[in-house]
């Protein structure tokens, strides 16, 4: 049986269907994500930054925003030079600030996937494939395609093995990518954003033997050469790859569109949890109405408890009071006694002892009356 083929995901941008420019905050996760992120998801994303001469660092946690404003300082000279000639010409409405210019020229974004939710994708397929990608495309153009950031995420339902917009579970764990890059062209005051001026710069042309329209362009040659890449580095680590376009003339996803679908998956992830949770919720609100009845019932053992208590104090209390009556009857008892022991009769003998001698019952008396003393 032949190997299932998969299709890969190289889709160019810069701009919202609106005329908005996409901003780096969803690659860094620092503001603006939505709530489709996975909250634990298996691997950690990958950041990256790379200034002006490609040299590269890793982050736990980055701000691409604020990268990518840094990185933009290189074109001021250029900016400031142009800005001084439309002083002098009175042109004082297309003076540009900086962060007026980025956001005229923002970096070029390229999504790079491999698979839907239903490949089979390990995941360090992407992470290597981008990763060879970079590094073939730096060398290749990197002397005016500048990469700025990359991110890999695996933190998103479709690639990252979350719960799809179908309530299946994604068998793609390989994540997908987001580089974002600077055209940089030199002018006369220094460099400048230029798409048109950078590929000419680099040499990049387009098929002579037709005539130079949309479709035909060095922009078309550059994206051609980088998905073709992208596709050959793929292949290489035994992945089938199908070319044949799905559906002919259907226009590709702009990057809202892609981060639409992204959220139309995690929507059903969400319901499933608020499923989970709900019988969750059940389970609880059972064990709530046994813990209620245990405390009914204990409350009734309290009930019976004090009742017997109070019965058991009431005996107590005639006890003693019982006590206390016997202690006044037995008080003229001892006196009467003692009496009789003072009386001596012969040899030592006292009238108490002639009479214990010749009655039992006396002396069974007062052995008892003295043994409720001690007591």
């Amino acid at each position: 049986m032949p190997e299932k083929k998969v299709r890969t995901v190289v889709h160019n941008g810069r701009r919202r269907s609106t005329g908005e420019a996409y901003s780096p905050k969803h690659n860094s996760r620092s503001g603006g994500i939505g709530d489709h992120v996975l909250a634990n998801p298996e691997r950690k994303n990958i950041y990256i930054t790379l200034d002006f001469d490609g040299n590269p660092t890793m982050h736990e946690q980055v701000n691409f925003e604020k990268h990518e404003r840094e990185f933009y300082e290189v074109f001021r000279p250029s900016l400031e030079a142009q800005n001084e000639r439309y002083r002098k010409k009175g042109n004082k409405d297309r003076i540009l600030t900086m962060d007026e210019y980025r956001e005229a020229r923002p970096p070029e974004e390229t999504i790079l996937q491999v698979g839907n939710k239903d490949s089979k994708i390990l995941p360090e397929i992407t992470k290597i494939a981008v990763a060879k990608w970079i590094d073939q495309m730096r060398a290749k153009y990197g002397s005016r395609y500048k990469i700025v950031d990359v991110a890999i995420h695996y933190d998103e339902p479709g690639t990252g093995g979350g719960i799809c917009a179908d309530g299946s579970q994604s068998k793609n764990l390989s994540g997908h990518a987001h580089v974002r890059a600077v055209w940089c062209a030199e002018g006369k005051d220094g460099w400048v954003v230029s798409e048109s001026k950078a590929l000419a710069q680099l040499g990049v042309t387009y098929d002579d033997s037709r005539a130079r329209s949309r479709y035909n362009n060095p922009k078309i040659t550059f994206t051609q050469e980088s998905r073709e890449l992208f596709n050959q580095l793929v292949e290489e680590q035994n992945i089938a790859i199908e070319t044949t376009p799905a559906r002919p003339g259907k226009r590709t996803m702009t990057k809202e569109e892609y981060i639409t679908e992204q959220l139309r998956e995690h929507q059903a992830q969400l319901r499933t949890e608020v499923e989970n949770l709900s019988d969750e919720c059940l389970e609880i609100q059972t064990e709530a109405a046994l813990e209620a009845q245990r405390r009914d019932e204990l409350a009734v053992e309290v009930v019976e408890l004090t009742k017997k208590k109070t019965i058991l104090e009431s005996a107590l209390r005639g006890l003693e009071k019982a006590v206390e009556r016997l202690k006044k009857t037995i008080g003229p008892i001892q006196k009467f006694f003692e009496k009789l022991s003072n009386i001596k009769l012969w040899k030592g003998h006292s009238a108490l002892d002639e009479l214990l001698d010749n009655d039992a019952s006396a002396y069974n008396a007062l052995k008892e009356l003295e043994e409720m003393d001690e007591r």
